[in-house]
């Protein structure tokens, strides 16, 4: 789990930094046609999530339901970003279809198919709901790690790889690579040991029906829930895509944007340690809640300072370290509301509830980064201007620091509305004794 999931987080943390402003400044793709690529591209992700997991659901093998996926996708999710970051020699319209069928090639093979067996390996590895727990927790703090990693070394790097695209092709190509050897080191030393929806052989080779698998999803209420919180926490960080423009603009290029992303990310390592203790006393939901207010006070303290390098480094503090009660937990309680959806429809669905919060993650990822590229239009961003107007500066502000407050507000609203967890120890029980008869 550990290599897995620091492998992911080295692509996928340095995309959510760096690829806006990499359509807008490197291709030279307007910011309103950048909005309107990342949000059709995420909400039709959103449906191969879906597709994913119902195929990990009826499948069978002797590698299990979700290892095989990290061992077939890892080539083409390398090609895949390598192809994303070349700047081909077309005009401006021939850059917005390339550019839209890339990060689509990006969304399926490495956000979707590679990412999703992973998260669904936290309910795979073990039925222990405390185990679950702490599963969850080494893949926050791991893919957090990595995160910190490639984003502190990644703007001198990228200047070290050659000026303008070329930098930043080559980098993204390393890390993808790199990244991939992680999973598969991740697939050569994990293995599934949950058990299946009966301990029946007989039953345990049937596949399940999709209308069987779907119908199962909507009953479960705690699956919408999820959902809902998985929305909005990726529709917060991907507002982080804001970041480069708020450390060139806001902060006169005087603070590095890979080294507050790694102050970010770091922070959200440090929150999941920190919020261990407190996950484990007052339960994942309240602590989550806990932590999404320190964010909410981060971004209030930004807002009333946005020119203070000193304030910024102390707002991304409280706006990280927040973080790392949900980062450590949601996976936990994602394995959770398996547990719930079994314990009321009587079917097992690890692929499609995983898949199904993670349709909810796309489409909020979708939101987060249109609505930055959507706020920089509506202000007139010029790409790689000296000076931005006071409309383009508002832009940014809102961007960085108002959207990411508000999604804080809605993320507590869904958490105190999650109450599977109070549930669990009947839930245990009485499915251990089901499957005994």
């Amino acid at each position: 789990m550990a290599f897995g999931s620091f492998g992911i987080y080295l692509g996928s943390a340095v995309l959510m930094t760096y690829f806006t402003i990499f359509l807008t400044d490197n291709m030279l793709i307007p910011a309103a046609s950048v909005s309107i690529i990342l949000l059709a591209s995420r909400i039709l992700d959103a449906f191969t999530d879906l597709w994913v997991g119902s195929l990990m659901d009826r499948g069978r093998s002797k590698m299990g339901k979700a290892r095989p996926w990290l061992l077939w996708m890892a080539a083409p999710s390398v090609i895949s970003m390598m192809l994303l970051f070349y700047i081909p020699p077309f005009n401006e319209t021939g850059k917005i279809i390339y550019a839209f069928i890339t990060y689509n090639l990006v969304a399926f093979f490495y956000l979707t198919a590679l990412t999703l067996p992973m998260n669904a390996l936290v309910s795979l590895i073990t039925p222990d709901d405390k185990y679950r727990l702490i599963f969850s927790q080494i893949w926050g703090f791991f893919s957090t790690l990595g995160a910190v990693f490639v984003n502190f070394f990644s703007t001198k790097i990228i200047q070290a790889l050659g000026d303008g695209g070329q930098g930043f092709f080559w980098y993204f190509t390393i890390i993808a690579f790199v990244g991939v050897v992680f999973v598969l080191i991740c697939f050569a030393l994990t293995k599934e040991r949950a058990r299946e929806e009966s301990d029946d052989a007989s039953k345990s080779k049937e596949k399940l029906p999709f209308k069987t698998g779907v119908t199962a999803v909507i009953k479960n209420k705690y699956w919408w829930n999820a959902m809902g919180i998985y929305l909005m926490s990726n529709l917060v960080p991907a507002c982080w895509a804001a970041t480069a423009y708020y450390c060139i603009y806001w902060m006169n290029s005087q603070v590095d944007t890979g080294h507050l992303m790694a102050l970010l990310w770091g922070g959200i390592t440090g929150g999941i340690l920190i919020f261990v203790p407190i996950s484990r006393k007052l339960g994942k939901t309240k602590a989550s809640a806990i932590g999404l207010g320190m964010q909410a006070i981060g971004s209030i303290l930004l807002w009333i300072a946005p020119t203070s390098i000193t304030m910024l480094w102390i707002s991304t503090i409280f706006r990280s370290v927040g973080v790392g009660g949900l980062s450590g937990s949601f996976r936990a309680m994602l394995a959770d509301v398996v547990e719930y959806g079994e314990w009321k429809t009587g079917v097992r669905t690890e692929g499609m509830i995983y898949s199904g919060s993670t349709f909810g993650g796309k489409v909020g990822a979708g939101l987060g980064g249109a609505i930055v590229a959507a706020l920089l239009a509506w202000g007139g961003y010029i790409p790689n201007a000296t000076t931005q107007a006071v409309k383009a500066m508002t832009s940014i502000k809102l961007a960085f620091i108002a959207v990411p407050f508000a999604g804080s507000i809605l993320i507590i609203i869904l958490l105190l509305l999650f109450r599977v967890e109070k549930l669990m120890p009947k839930i245990k029980a009485d499915l251990e004794t089901r499957n005994k008869i």
